[in-house]
């Protein structure tokens, strides 16, 4: 298995697609699932329901977990998975205020190490500037819509995080809770300075990372 994280814009979702192609065409058997999937194994829109359940939400993402290394742990491909161990289950707890991350991400790791993880990690090195840049990039519309949320989740809350310079705020937090993780884990990380435009770079290390040659044709 392998996850793929970073801050929104960081290039998850066209890094897990790039992945999954090239080990397709080093023969391997690959698939790749988009973060915002419905359908998601590990993290369906049913789960959202349960993150207001403080406690239980963190037993129900172990329990997904579970679920997902059952299905794939006796089959040979490799599942390819952006957002998943940070963005769509650590975030959410950080944002509802849960204590026990930490603990959290200790069994998470326990649970999936049947399906040897790695995980590629694209860092920004100033996650402020990041959201920055992401906001430009993605307008006004996308701006407000999350700026908007986040302002009204409980870290944003106690943390006096408003309006759009508290986005920026609330994703520099965010930044530092994974790179803590991100030292604590027990599966390899590849940590990658994420720069805007030097795709070249990200994809070449990633692929030495994870033992795959690079090919010259038919890459998204």
């Amino acid at each position: 298995m392998w996850l793929i994280e970073g801050l929104p814009g960081a290039g998850k979702s066209t890094m897990a697609e790039y992945l999954c192609v090239l080990a397709r065409q080093s023969g391997y058997g690959a698939t790749w699932f988009l973060e915002e999937a419905v359908d998601h194994p590990v993290h369906p829109a049913s789960l959202k329901i349960h993150r207001n359940g403080c406690e239980n939400f963190i037993e129900e993402c172990l329990r997904s977990w579970s679920r997902f290394v059952d299905r794939c742990v006796s089959d040979d491909t490799i599942h390819i998975l952006e957002g998943s161990a940070f963005q769509s289950t650590v975030r959410f707890m950080m944002e509802i205020g849960l204590p026990a991350i930490g603990d959290y991400f200790s069994r998470f790791e326990e649970i999936v190490a049947p399906l040897n993880p790695r995980m590629v990690y694209l860092r920004p090195q100033d996650a402020r500037q990041h959201s920055q840049y992401v906001s430009q990039l993605r307008g006004e519309g996308w701006t407000n819509q999350v700026s908007g949320y986040l302002e009204n989740t409980w870290y944003s809350k106690c943390e006096g995080l408003k309006g759009i310079g508290g986005m920026h705020g609330f994703w520099a937090d965010y930044a530092e809770l994974c790179d803590a993780l991100v030292l604590r884990m027990k599966m390899p990380v590849l940590t990658i300075e994420f720069i805007p435009g030097d795709w070249e770079r990200h994809r070449s290390v990633t692929a030495r990372f994870l033992g795959l040659k690079e090919h010259d044709d038919g890459l998204v």
